[in-house]
């Protein structure tokens, strides 16, 4: 080998040893922005949280109006969100979220204000949810950006701060008031941790490592560029019946987690628990519940959600996983009272699986060139349907029937979720031209000389499904 031979190669060893490097260090800085998004965001579900414990410790003789906190804050969200993708494409991510961020903080400030009133209180959430609109998509694109290669584990530890943060905020408001201490102290504790995660979130990675823009590409860390592929894994084309059955059920079972939070307090009394006791077992029964059914999702031993080749098998996951949860929610008004809570927290193991797993199929549905848009109709989805209407409702509920019937009512919202999963699953396979039923209604056809695609392991997918 002569010495120029020698030293070419050298070079190059050098010049890819140092890009492995450089990439390494992207991936490492990443990691620490999104441990402080993480956060931040673990602060905006934590006043979400707050906010329904303060609706079902308030005064008055109208459960309606107080717990019609929660809707005004969803209200905000849904004027809010379809202006998301217009604000993004003519602003762009980086600036829209920044400046909600600040709208943000500052009416996070004005929940302090000395003797506010209720209706003065309905305006400020309606604020907080108008500016924190843009939060859940903006991630939605950065994680698509940022976290290619571990997407699957950041997912789902970002969704998992929303019970987190809400058991959070529901226990310490509620305790806060039992003990005689002003509401207003956990929202400051919200506005604090808020200020200091998102000022640290810019100092640590500033624009370099938020703006998720195309002119920032090279900021981004490799995936296909050096042989490695992405985790995530989209289908061809937009699948829109898949996405929004999966969408609705989704919102349905969201719907009956968060409501459970409206009628177990005083659902819990009638049974014969005391306040303190319901409030401390109940959240931790929400925490942990969805937490270990998660797991199982996390693992990706069972199912993989972000690829969309093993679609049919996340949704056959969904389906029954939802209906044992459709099963145990349906017994709870008739089990003795030794028996609710751990038959509780049965069923919210069951349906803790349910979200990460959903989360996945709604994320790829619409291919990698509608993140945004996808996590703005999800989110829009779930407000219009049960999250804006359903805390006045269960109020007008509780005002003018029984708490039994009102508790019975929330969990029809489970039975709904399940049903909704079955007909994802039909849907997914009728609206494929390779379907399981199209092969079982139409002669075979000769694929001879036709390109391996996605569609193609989509078919082989569902053979060993069928398996």
């Amino acid at each position: 080998m002569d010495t120029s031979s020698w030293v070419s190669q050298c070079s190059e060893s050098d010049f890819g040893s140092d890009a492995e490097s450089r990439s390494g260090g992207r991936r490492r800085h990443s990691a620490v922005v999104y441990v402080l998004i993480v956060l931040a965001f673990l602060s905006v579900q934590f006043g979400h949280g707050s906010n329904i414990g303060v609706a079902v410790s308030l005064p008055g003789n109208s459960k309606a109006m107080n717990l019609a906190l929660g809707s005004w804050v969803m209200v905000g969200v849904s004027i809010g969100l379809p202006l998301t993708p217009w604000a993004c494409r003519t602003f762009g991510e980086f600036r829209v979220c920044s400046f909600c961020v600040v709208m943000d903080f500052l009416a996070m400030l004005l929940m302090l204000y000395p003797d506010i009133q209720l209706h003065q209180i309905y305006a400020v959430r309606f604020l907080v949810g108008f500016f924190e609109a843009p939060f859940l998509p903006y991630l939605q694109e950065w994680l698509a950006r940022f976290g290619q290669k571990t997407w699957m584990v950041w997912n789902t530890i970002l969704h998992a701060m929303v019970p987190l943060g809400e058991n959070l905020g529901f226990i310490l408001s509620q305790e806060l008031v039992a003990a005689g201490y002003s509401w207003r102290w956990a929202f400051l504790g919200q506005t604090v941790l808020f200020a200091v995660c998102v000022t640290l979130c810019w100092v640590c990675g500033g624009r370099r490592y938020l703006d998720v823009s195309d002119e920032n590409a090279d900021s981004f860390p490799p995936s296909s560029n050096r042989g490695e592929a992405s985790e995530v894994e989209y289908p061809v084309t937009e699948r829109w019946c898949v996405y929004w059955a999966t969408n609705v059920s989704l919102a349905a079972q969201l719907g009956f987690l968060c409501g459970c939070k409206y009628v177990i307090k005083d659902y819990a009394a009638s049974l014969g628990f005391t306040v303190h006791y319901s409030i401390l077992v109940f959240s931790a029964i929400a925490l942990c519940g969805p937490a270990l059914g998660g797991s199982i999702v996390m693992a990706g031993n069972v199912i993989k959600p972000h690829k969309w080749s093993h679609h049919k098998r996340t949704l056959l996951f969904l389906a029954c996983t939802s209906a044992v949860a459709a099963l145990l929610a349906a017994v709870l008004p008739y089990v003795p009272s030794n028996w609710f809570w751990p038959v509780m927290f049965a069923c919210f193991v069951a349906a803790g699986g349910v979200y990460p797993a959903s989360q996945g199929i709604i994320n790829i549905a619409l291919t990698d060139a509608r993140v945004i848009e996808a996590s703005v109709y999800q989110v829009q989805c779930n407000n219009i349907l049960f999250a804006m209407p359903m805390p006045y409702a269960i109020g007008k509920a509780m005002d003018t029937w029984s708490i039994d019937a009102s508790f019975r009512l929330v969990a029809l919202l489970q039975v709904l979720a399940a049903a909704g999963f079955a007909f994802a699953l039909l849907a997914a396979d009728f609206t494929e031209e390779r379907s399981t039923w199209n092969r079982w209604t139409q002669e075979p056809r000769s694929n001879s000389g036709s390109e391996v695609n996605l569609e193609e392991t989509e078919l082989l997918n569902d053979k060993d499904f069928l398996e």
